[in-house]
């Protein structure tokens, strides 16, 4: 054997990652001049799974005491046992978790080869070698022959020109992945549907098989909105919502019709009119708006807009409800249309590079997974070193496996109507449990990086002795659980990186699932277990926790350090059980791929139960539901005062309950189908009203109609967000499209090619624009209807009810009829600014505050009622914990919120921009809160029943746990307060510091009262540490969201305090 000294000096040369901090193949030791004496040999009496050689190595740095703000640190080089996860053997080796290159580059194999050093010293026990190893190859023949060294260095040739040949075929897969499909693929396929659509007026014989008629451009003009960039799943799911919705307009036209022509037998048009536009104008259009806004999908969005346009065109351009007479010819004839329009998009979806939602969806698993393993190979490292350096690379992550997750969830509702139509029921039920399950690995990866960041506020952010004791007192803990929580970290990141899909061979993604994989966890689980409870015996039998000098400071960050490490162990026990039960999914999932996936069709029989579903979704949270629930009003009140306030219901006033039953209109999203039926029921009177039909009839006011009902929308600062768009768009459209005409008049080859041409850059904007995307859908639009309906009229492809020679009949005045379409674009567009702003205005900073304000009263509440308490023992009744239950729909309204932040900053206001940058740091504080919250209602979830000794612990705490959530609430109180009311806090605010100190001293009076019996596990301690770190964690985020508040509203202005 080596050296000691030697090795420890040469040793960082050759690691990664973990290598260079506490707890790796250099172990930080505390320091013995800093007063605490670890057993001088415990890594060969007392750990017998460790080969540890006990050297020493000074820094070179200055120890002594104040000189350096750096701790004293000693090194030792340590082996220490692992579970290969691949064969589940058992190895002794120095652990470096490295750093990945990029995420999902190398397979699990490969990392392994780089994860720990397979060279084997004589003596020492064989580990596993796996095939592919340089010193295997050249192990199999004497290195003295010179057959031995042809062999080698052929070898090493073959190998890197193998390797040459995978980075190749990866880079041009990633270039077809990202650059071809992504930039090219997708718009190709919409301009070429647009191309096919236009047919329906360029091709002669096309059109006169639809009959007669200037509508014939309305194909095209759905392919715009209904276009084929979209996987298989979601196209299913488009054609279902654009059927209900073209049957939802055909109703409402033929209502119309059926109504118009009934009043006008009775001699009273008029108020037959008058009831078209208030039921099926008004409450039509209006009914739209709301489900649109309600239902949130964009597939149900782009029906709205088809139903729109279908109503609108027999509403007020056909002329048949104004003359009150039933015209069937323009109802189908405009359904006909449309639904050409929607089968050309779906034929192209499914025959020009077909998108499988299900691919998609496993591909996303898999980045998610490498993303994964990125995330806990990186905090890990820096928990067990003490540094900071990746903490905007660990932001960097998150954000990136959010957009997976967000990725994840619309992939498999797509994912459903493709398997659906396959008769894989089956198969989506399971990938959605294993779904659900992959993302529940993010909320521990959170809380994991939660005890990362409270351990280095502890040792890096404190002042003082508080910061010197923390320091030594998790290099304690360090010392004797890194090496465990390394082992285990191995064998978790080497199952992560390969699950769940198989991509080897650019294949399909196959279910990748190694039999040896459960049991290697499972055996790192028992390993870790073991090690953990003989290293919590080592820690506690130091002198340092013996000592009675500032006893109640040394209990307080004693109890702060102990957290902090439990909980972050305890963070990586519940990530590799989450994992075995992905892997008992992923069984089941094999076993029915092996099976032959059998097919059924249960959705069919829709009135009955599939007996194989699983229910897993969760009730949304109401729009408007912003009120505190009425099981959470009596946690204003203390027990024992709040029943002198309360009232008998029978005798409220009657015009409370007339109140209290028009609740529903008081809702944001009735208001806004309120507000878009009443808009477009004034636009549309102008066609009705003899002295101005003329003017709305030459103007096109169609076109107008439709760009206000599609543009509306719920808050003030949406609608304005794409007004210049829209105008500049149906600008450059019209006059594009009157310059084509002017140089190649009525040449439909030119046209039809100009309109392929001019599609490819509009829908690349309207795919790649993620806010702004209505420019390029309103330039395409505006040549359509220009180009394309100047064609119609030039072919004398007109109804012969209509009048076009204002545009100039067969010789069409191209200039005019772009005219006036932007005329009556201008105009609807100007009508929703009108209607947003005057109409039950709802500002989105005004709902943001109101909402964000509420959000947080609520989140008090949770914490007032303190999730401890929802504990009980065997035997009693469970007391329900409902306000933790419903950290989903508070997850959910947050969420909503963002939405609103966008909105916010278009928004015009005389004193300045909207502080989008300090809403947004409000917002991601705030999220990081209530991932506390669902962190600690999953340790509460587990058992809903205390222990013995947690009873013990919850009676024993009561009282300093009461105080403490009492003053949370009431920061969350007035944080909420202070931005309603647009008022800054004050400096003395309510301190939680000095009631969390008195709690963490009651739990470490009772910790050593344990210690000294000799009785009860660390495990009783578990749920106090999720606790005591929950409450660190919210009480930093509530500053953290003080201080923004400042910034906000730091100056006053006189009116504010005016009475």
């Amino acid at each position: 054997m080596a050296d000691p000294l030697q090795l420890s000096s040469a040793a960082p040369d050759n690691l990664g990652g973990l290598s260079d901090g506490v707890g790796s193949a250099f172990m930080t030791t505390p320091s013995i001049s800093a007063g605490v004496s670890p057993r001088s040999s415990p890594s060969t009496d007392q750990r017998p799974d460790d080969d540890q050689t006990n050297c020493l190595q000074s820094l070179g740095q200055d120890t002594e005491s104040g000189s350096s703000s750096e701790r004293p640190k000693f090194i030792t080089q340590r082996n220490y046992s692992l579970i290969v996860p691949e064969t589940g053997e058992r190895v002794r080796r120095r652990i470096t978790l490295s750093p990945f290159d990029s995420i999902g580059q190398s397979s699990g194999r490969e990392r392994l080869v780089e994860d720990y050093d397979l060279d084997n010293d004589p003596g020492e026990e064989s580990a596993f070698l796996i095939n592919g190893n340089a010193n295997e190859a050249r192990a199999l023949v004497p290195k003295s022959t010179f057959i031995s060294r042809w062999v080698s260095r052929r070898y090493a040739i073959f190998k890197r020109r193998i390797k040459r040949l995978v980075q190749t075929m990866r880079f041009i897969k990633w270039i077809n992945d990202h650059i071809l499909f992504h930039e090219f693929t997708r718009p190709l396929k919409c301009s070429l549907t647009y191309f096919l659509a236009s047919f329906t007026v360029f091709s002669s014989t096309i059109s006169s098989l639809l009959g007669t008629g200037d509508s014939k451009h309305l194909t095209a003009t759905v392919t715009v909105y209904f276009h084929p960039s979209r996987t298989i799943g979601s196209m299913i799911e488009a054609l279902a919502f654009a059927e209900l919705a073209l049957i939802y307009s055909t109703f409402l036209s033929y209502c119309s019709m059926v109504t118009a022509a009934t009043f006008r037998k009775l001699d009273l048009l008029w108020v037959g009119h008058a009831i078209v536009l208030v039921l099926f104008c008004a409450g039509g259009l209006g009914s739209l708006a709301l489900m649109k806004h309600k239902i949130g999908k964009q597939t149900f969005n782009t029906a709205c807009s088809v139903a729109s346009t279908a109503f609108t065109r027999i509403l007020v351009r056909e002329g048949s409800v104004q003359e009150g007479r039933v015209s069937f010819s323009n109802i189908l004839q405009v359904g006909v249309l449309v639904n050409l329009g929607v089968f050309v998009s779906a034929t192209v979806c499914f025959l020009v590079f077909p998108v499988t939602a299900i691919s998609k969806l496993k591909k996303a698993c898999k980045d998610l997974m490498g993303t994964y393993t990125h995330i806990l190979v990186i905090i890990t490292r820096s928990f067990l070193s003490g540094t900071w350096g990746s903490k905007t690379e660990i932001e960097e992550l998150f954000d990136a496996a959010g957009s997976l997750i967000s990725s994840l969830d619309t992939s498999i509702q797509e994912a459903k109507y493709e398997h659906y139509i396959r008769g894989t029921e089956t198969e989506y039920f399971l990938q959605l449990r294993l779904i659900k399950s992959i993302e529940s690995i993010m909320q521990h990866l959170g809380g994991l990086r939660s005890s990362w960041q409270m351990q280095w506020h502890l040792t890096n952010l404190q002042e003082g002795d508080t910061r010197s004791s923390c320091g030594e007192l998790f290099d304690i803990f360090v010392y004797y659980l890194g090496p465990p929580m390394k082992s285990l970290t191995f064998t978790v990141k080497g199952i992560l990186e390969v699950l769940p899909f198989n991509d080897q061979n650019f294949g399909p993604y196959d279910v990748s699932l190694n039999s040896q994989f459960a049991p290697s966890l499972n055996m790192a689980l028992d390993l870790f277990s073991s090690a953990r409870m003989k290293g919590l015996k080592e820690i506690y039998a130091q002198e340092i926790f013996a000592q009675q000098e500032n006893r109640a400071e040394l209990a307080i960050h004693l109890e702060k350090v102990a957290s902090t490490c439990g909980q972050f162990s305890q963070g990586l026990v519940d990530l590799a059980r989450e994992i075995l039960s992905i892997l008992d999914l992923l069984k089941q999932y094999e076993d029915y791929v092996s099976s032959g996936r059998p097919r059924s069709w249960w959705w069919l029989l829709f009135w009955k139960t599939n007996p194989k579903r699983v229910q897993t979704a969760v009730n949304g949270l109401e729009e408007g539901d912003v009120t505190v629930p009425s099981n959470l009003v009596h946690l204003f009140n203390d027990d024992n005062i709040g029943a002198k306030y309360q009232t008998d219901a029978s005798r409220d006033p009657w015009r409370l309950k007339v109140w209290r039953a028009f609740r529903m209109f008081r809702r944001n999203d009735v208001r806004f189908g309120i507000k878009v039926g009443v808009g477009a029921l004034l636009f549309t009177l102008a066609a009705y009203i003899p002295q101005t039909r003329d003017i709305f009839s030459h103007y096109r006011g169609e076109w107008g109609l439709v760009t206000f009902v599609v543009m509306m929308n719920i808050s003030i600062g949406g609608t304005t967000s794409s007004v210049l768009y829209r105008l500049g768009g149906t600008v450059i459209g019209c006059y594009s499209a009157w310059l084509i005409w002017y140089i190649f008049p009525s040449n439909r080859v030119v046209l039809s090619l100009t309109g392929l041409l001019i599609a490819f850059p509009c829908f690349c904007i309207i795919l790649g624009w993620k806010t702004n995307g209505a420019f390029g859908r309103f330039v395409l639009l505006a040549f359509n209807i220009t180009a394309l309906y100047s064609y119609s009229l030039s072919q004398n492809d007109v109804d012969r009810d209509d009048d076009n020679e204002d545009e100039g009949g067969v010789r069409p005045i191209v200039s005019d009829i772009a005219f006036h379409r932007l005329v009556s674009v201008s105009c609807g567009v100007l009508w929703s600014l009108v209607i947003t702003a005057y109409i039950w205005p709802m500002s989105a900073r005004a709902t943001l505050k109101r909402k964000l304000s509420i959000l947080w009263i609520r989140m008090g509440l949770l914490w007032k009622n303190d999730p401890l308490n929802s504990l009980t023992s065997r035997g009693e009744l469970l007391k329900p914990y409902v306000t933790i239950q419903d950290e989903q729909k508070l997850q959910k309204s947050l969420l909503n919120m963002r939405t609103l932040i966008s909105a916010a900053k278009n928004e015009f206001r005389l004193k300045g921009p909207f502080p989008k940058n300090h809403y947004e740091t409000i917002m991601n504080t705030t999220q990081e809160i209530l991932d506390v919250y669902h962190n600690m209602n999953s340790m509460i979830m587990k058992d809903l029943y205390a222990s013995e000794r947690e009873s013990q612990m919850i009676a024993y705490t009561l009282e300093e746990r009461r105080e403490l959530s009492n003053r949370i609430f009431l920061l969350f109180y007035l944080i909420a307060a202070a931005l309603r009311l647009n008022l800054p806090l004050p400096y003395d605010l309510p301190n939680t510091v000095h009631a969390r100190d008195r709690m963490i001293v009651k739990v470490n009076e009772y910790r050593m009262k344990q210690l000294s019996e000799d009785a009860g596990t660390e495990d009783d301690f578990v749920l106090f540490y999720a606790f005591i770190l929950a409450t660190m964690s919210i009480n930093d985020g509530l500053l953290d969201i003080i201080a923004s508040l400042q910034e906000i509203y730091g100056s006053v202005e006189e009116e504010a305090l005016s009475i």
